[in-house]
Formats: C-alpha cells, structure tokens, sequence
C-alpha cells in the first residue's frame, strides 16, 4: 500500500505545481492582453480628442480688402481695409480692423493738388448665411481729412454699416464683395457717396 501512496502522492503534487504553473502564465497572459488594451483604448482617445480639438489659430479669419475706387473729372480715390476676426461659431465671426480711404483732386482751377487721407478704425461681426452669402454689420470710427474747404482741421465720426457679401472659391482662399451701406448722414454728405464698396480675399472664411 505504502508503494503504491508514496507514487501518487508525488504524482498529485507535480500536477498541482503544473496547474500552478499554468495559472501563473494565464494571468501573466491576460494582464498583459488588459494592458495593452487599455494602451490601445488611450491612443484611440488621444486621436479623438485630437481630431475634435480645434487651435486658437485655425478659428481665426484674415481679410484683405479694396474699394470705393473712383476716377473721373480729375478725382481719384481709393480705400484699404484689412481684418482679422475670431469664428465663435461657424457662421458668426466677430473682428476688428483697419480702414484707409485716400483721395486726390488734381484741377486746373486750383493751384496745388488736394491730398485727403481718411483713417480708423472699425468693429464688425459676420454672418454666414450659406458657404458663399453672408450678412456683415459693422461699426466704424474715422477720422476725415477737411482740405476740401481749406481747412486744417480734422472731423471724426462713429457711424455704423450694415449690407453683406458673397465668397466665390475653393480651399482657404476665396474672393470676396462687399456692400455696405453707411449709417449716418453727415459721412455720405463729406464722401459723396450712400455706400462702400470692397473687393478682396479672404483666408479661411
């Protein structure tokens, strides 16, 4: 009997030390399967996050912009306005920016040329009806040059315009119009003219 125990016994116990054994490495096997995973499941999230977050940089709206060109009866004009603005949501973009309107009189009646330089600055907000019409109100502070009238003084205004748009083109660049339509009456007296006119591009619009 004590032959025939003493064998099983030592059979039992090598068993127990390879299903032992084999538990030790399953575990090891699912720890590392669970870890890489779960390295997997954060890379994955990282790309999420990646693809959904938006730079500070990649909302904001360059402009650049000519207008109210005009040449006849010994009259020259020409207007820039740059901006820049921030996309709060995709079809509202807010900015600021930059207007310089200049004027030449050249006429036998006078005996020097008349230099005018108009400048300021200027609040807008844009809305983007659809990929190429939208709405623009925008409130201007410019200061005007009076040598028209001999006079050395200069004369500022705040006025607002309203009027809107259309963007033609692909990939970040389109071309622009613009038609505004100037808020006070005293502006369109001193420019001769009810509205302003601009022509431009813009990046990423």
């Amino acid at each position: 009997m004590k032959k025939i125990l003493i064998p099983f016994l030592l059979l039992v116990f090598v068993f127990s030390l390879t299903e032992d054994a084999n538990a030790q490495r399953k575990k090891r096997r699912k720890k590392k399967e669970d870890t890489e995973e779960s390295t997997r499941s954060k890379r994955s999230r990282d790309r999420d996050n990646e693809e959904d977050y938006e730079s500070f940089a990649s909302k904001l709206v360059y402009d650049i912009n000519i207008g109210n060109i005009s040449l006849s009866n010994g009259l020259f004009g020409m207007s820039f306005k740059p901006q820049i603005g921030y996309k709060l949501h995709e079809r509202i973009t807010p900015g600021i920016g930059f207007k310089y309107y200049y004027n030449l009189l050249s006429d036998v009646r006078f005996e020097d040329d008349f230099h005018l330089n108009d400048f300021g600055a200027f609040a807008f907000t844009r809305f983007k009806i659809t990929e190429t019409f939208f709405a623009h109100v925008e409130y201007s502070q410019i200061s005007f040059d009076n040598d028209w009238f001999l006079q050395e003084e200069r004369r500022s205004f705040n006025y607002p315009l309203i009027g809107g748009g259309y963007a033609s083109g692909f990939g970040n660049w389109k071309s622009t119009l613009q038609i505004l339509y100037i808020g006070n009456q005293d502006v369109r007296r001193l420019g001769n003219y009810p509205i302003e006119f601009w022509f431009g591009f813009s990046r990423n619009f």
